[in-house]
């Protein structure tokens, strides 16, 4: 799972700048909040399912609750962009006025480029949230609302078809590549039972039954297609996990180690370090929200999931 929204949250921006070999590490779907980004700079590709894709500076991402994807770098660029995280309560006047659907109806198109007249003023919605978000306004929830409404709607009314020759080529974007070999059922079943049932350290041999292959069979064709051993997934899973219980609790480690699927206390901070860089206790003392912690080693990136 994407590292969560607080619990008392319903709209989070952050301007991002991360090394440019930076890969998210894990495939990753939200449950409870839409994603809205602007790529400031970098060159990425995004994997989901269903369909891969290229992204550049100038683009917007749109990504719903529910899809997994995951994106890696495709040069040395550095990889800096705004990041908005909302839940649908944030713009039910959006809604309200123009029913459930057209949050769908935006969403239905993950990649989002602009004619030259419209850019400057998508990049500038972005900018103005990110600065009323940090400012002590006793006005800036609305403000923000209305703003990311607005953006909404601008988007929607603004994009260029997916696929757009021209637009893609100044952008470095290619319009979304259907998988031929996308990630199978089984996988994805597995990938949710893991999700679901990390507290009990799920074993290779257990989440293989729920997959309905061999374990041998089964670690291989995981590896395969996400691009990590099955170890090592897991514990990221249970890595983010214990991070929302440090940010959203005032549970001990040692509560959140049981929690979590750990045995020890120790075993937990070892590999909260490894995969943050601070120790449980230091990132609970930090008070800093990370949208996507950092991961020691990028995967190299290819359009073909079974790659991964």
């Amino acid at each position: 799972m994407p590292f969560p929204l607080p619990a008392d949250t319903s709209f989070h921006i952050s301007k991002r700048s991360l090394d440019s070999d930076y890969a998210m590490p894990t495939l990753q779907a939200s449950s409870d909040y839409y994603e809205i980004g602007y790529l400031i700079s970098g060159d990425r590709l995004t994997i989901t399912p269903g369909c891969s894709y290229t992204t550049g500076a100038g683009s917007v991402g749109t990504m719903p609750p529910f899809l997994y994807h995951r994106t890696v770098p495709l040069s040395n660029a550095p990889y800096n962009t705004y990041l908005i995280k909302f839940k649908p309560s944030f713009v039910r006047p959006l809604t309200d006025a123009f029913g459930q659907n057209i949050l769908e109806e935006i969403y239905s198109q993950l990649y989002n480029l602009f004619p030259p007249s419209v850019e400057s003023r998508i990049l500038l919605y972005f900018q103005e949230m990110h600065e009323i978000f940090a400012s002590e306004s006793p006005h800036k929830d609305f403000r923000l609302q209305c703003r990311l409404c607005d953006l909404l709607l601008a988007v929607l009314e603004n994009r260029l078809p997916a696929g757009n020759s021209k637009a893609d080529e100044k952008h470095q974007s290619t319009a979304p590549v259907i998988h031929k070999t996308p990630l199978t059922p089984p996988i994805i079943d597995a990938v949710y039972y893991m999700e679901q049932h990390y507290q009990e350290n799920p074993s290779l041999e257990t989440a293989a039954l729920q997959s309905g292959y061999s374990a041998s069979h089964f670690s291989r064709l995981f590896h395969a297609q996400l691009g990590i051993p099955y170890s090592e997934y897991l514990t990221r899973i249970r890595i983010r996990h214990a991070q929302d219980l440090l940010l959203n609790t005032k549970k001990s480690v040692t509560e959140i180690a049981l929690e979590t699927g750990y045995l020890h206390t120790g075993n937990l901070s070892e590999q909260f370090k490894q995969q943050t860089g601070m120790t449980p206790l230091q990132y609970r003392k930090s008070n800093t929200y990370q949208i996507d912690p950092p991961t020691p080693h990028a995967p190299s990136p290819s359009g073909n999931p079974s790659d991964r």
